[in-house]
Parts: C-alpha cells; sequence; structure tokens
C-alpha cells in the first residue's frame, strides 16, 4: 500500500478500496473515500460499526439505531465523500462526509453527520475537517459560490459559521428576511432530507427531524456560551427539532475562514475559550473557526438521504 494511504490502525488496512490519507492537523490525519459506493460489504459493515461508536463517544448518547437506518438505507451508496479524523496514534477519533447535490438549480454541499470524541476536541478537528471539505469543493468553482446546508440543534454550530463565514452569508439571520433564492434552496433541501412538509420558510426551522432517534440526541443539553443565542435554541429548538442552516461561500469567505481558524490557533492559550461541542454545557464567547471547534453538526435522525424515511 502506498505511503500516503498506509493505516496505523490495523482494523481500516485491508479495505476493498483504500483511502486518501492526508495531514489534517498538527499530529492528526484524514482518511478520507471519495467513492465509498465502492467498498465492499465486509468493509461497509466494518465502517458503520466505527460510526457508530465515534458517534455514541462524541454525542454521549446511543445513535445505533440512527446509523443502522442509515445503512439500510444506502448511506454508502449515496454520500459523495467519507472521511475519519486519525489521531496521533492512528486510531479515528472523528468522522464527517458530505453530499454534493444541486439545490434550486444552485451547487451545493450537504455536510453529513460529524463529530469528534470528548478527548480530542481542543484540537480544532472539526474546524479542520471541514474547512478540507469545503477547500476541494468551493476552489473546483472558485468564481461562484456554493452553498453549504446543514442541519443542527446545537447552537454553538451555528454561532461557528457565522464568526467564520459571516453573518451575512449564513441563514437565518435573527431579525432578517429569508432571502428568496435561500428559501427556495432551503425547500429542495428540505424535501431531499423527506422534511418538505415540517421546514418553516420563515425560520428555516425544521420540526421533529430527529423523529428516527428513540431517545436523547445529546447526553447533554449543547451549548456555545452566548447566553442569548443559547437561551433562542432552548426556546425555539425542541429536542427533536433542528434549524436548517444555508452559509452562501466562495473562494473570498472560505479563505476568510482559513485565515481565521489559523490565527485562532496561534492565539496564546487562555486568551479564548472555545465550546466543548457535542452538548457539553460551557462558559466564554463563541468560537472564532468555521464550525465551533469539534461541535457535531447533529445532521438528522432520517431522511438524511433519498430512500432514507421512515
Amino acid at each position: 500500500m502506498p505511503d500516503q494511504t498506509r493505516l496505523p490502525c490495523p482494523e481500516l488496512r485491508e479495505l476493498s478500496v483504500p483511502p486518501t490519507v492526508r495531514p489534517l492537523r498538527p499530529g492528526y490525519r484524514i482518511a478520507r473515500w471519495d467513492t465509498p459506493a465502492d467498498l465492499a460489504p465486509e468493509c461497509r459493515e466494518l465502517l458503520h460499526t466505527t460510526l457508530r461508536d465515534l458517534a455514541a463517544r462524541a454525542f454521549g448518547a446511543d445513535h445505533s439505531g440512527y446509523w443502522r437506518a442509515r445503512m439500510s438505507a444506502g448511506f454508502f451508496d449515496q454520500v459523495s465523500s467519507l472521511a475519519l479524523v486519525l489521531g496521533p496514534d492512528g486510531v479515528p477519533v472523528g468522522w464527517g462526509g458530505y453530499h454534493r447535490r444541486r439545490f434550486a438549480s444552485r451547487r451545493a454541499l450537504y455536510l453529513d453527520a460529524a463529530g469528534v470524541v470528548p478527548a480530542h476536541r481542543r484540537s480544532g478537528l472539526s474546524a479542520a475537517l471541514m474547512t478540507h471539505f469545503l477547500g476541494r469543493e468551493v476552489m473546483a468553482h472558485p468564481l461562484s459560490n456554493t452553498y453549504v446546508v446543514l442541519r443542527t440543534r446545537h447552537p454553538a454550530v451555528y454561532a461557528g459559521w457565522r464568526k467564520g463565514v459571516g453573518r451575512a452569508r449564513v441563514f437565518p439571520r435573527q431579525g432578517r428576511p429569508v432571502p428568496s433564492l435561500v428559501r427556495r434552496i432551503a425547500a429542495d433541501a428540505a424535501d431531499w432530507l423527506g422534511d418538505g412538509p415540517r421546514l418553516d420558510p420563515d425560520s428555516l426551522l425544521v420540526r421533529d427531524a430527529y423523529r428516527m432517534f428513540d431517545g436523547e440526541i445529546y447526553g447533554v443539553a449543547p451549548r456555545s456560551g452566548d447566553a442569548a443565542l443559547d437561551a433562542r435554541f432552548a426556546r425555539d429548538v425542541g429536542p427533536k427539532d433542528a434549524v436548517l442552516v444555508v452559509a452562501r461561500m466562495g473562494a473570498l469567505p472560505l479563505a476568510r475562514a482559513n485565515l481565521g481558524r489559523v490565527l485562532h490557533a496561534r492565539a496564546p492559550r487562555g486568551t479564548h475559550r472555545a465550546p466543548a461541542g457535542g452538548g457539553r454545557p460551557v462558559r466564554g464567547s463563541v468560537p472564532t473557526n468555521l464550525t465551533g471547534r469539534a461541535a457535531p453538526t447533529g445532521a438528522g435522525a432520517s431522511g438524511l438521504i433519498p430512500g432514507g424515511r421512515l
């Protein structure tokens, strides 16, 4: 196996389709599959077990039923790119993926469920992973917009996108109407996800988005550290609801997000407080990086991919 794809983690070495392995952060690497549909059945089951176990640790809750339903719905056949984050010892400590789509005839990425286990949340891995994904896709079309869509009920994720990309590029915006194009993109995305009737086009709130889950999404109520934002999410976003976030991306906002992440990483320790993510209560300011420093996107509970509707 070539050096760039050699995996120290024994259970991931003999997969039918080896991943592309690249540096992600100091001490961490990303193992990425760009054609997950080519994975053999036994390899899919191995990765299913890995994703299920990582999700349980990242969210502090049992998500096994959710992942079983996703596998039955054809997850590997439909996700465009899937990645594991490998720790210093080569063992997976996080994951993420995305779907390459067109919503309202615009180029779009739907960010799938993602997360980082608690012991590695202070390493900027979630932001680095999202920046890696966006760099590949946005820079393939640098002169036009790419719309990023995700579902979340984690206020740190929403705050992180606004900080990293700029408030004017992230919807919904408090006290501002949702632009007509963003409404159409959100409506198309909600229909694809199986959430069309549950989407409020004025707030981009999706009621009962996480209806697949029998229990809690997070082991502890998610917080961003911004008291007003946390209160608004607690008041408006129910336990099984989600906000459908739409972000307008391009080469310049991506460069801004990258610069913010670099400056954040270089700041002396103690000058900023990052949320612990994954539903852990935190204090301090909202994140200055792209996705709220390892807070999982919390992508939804059913209808995540066509055929996955319950």
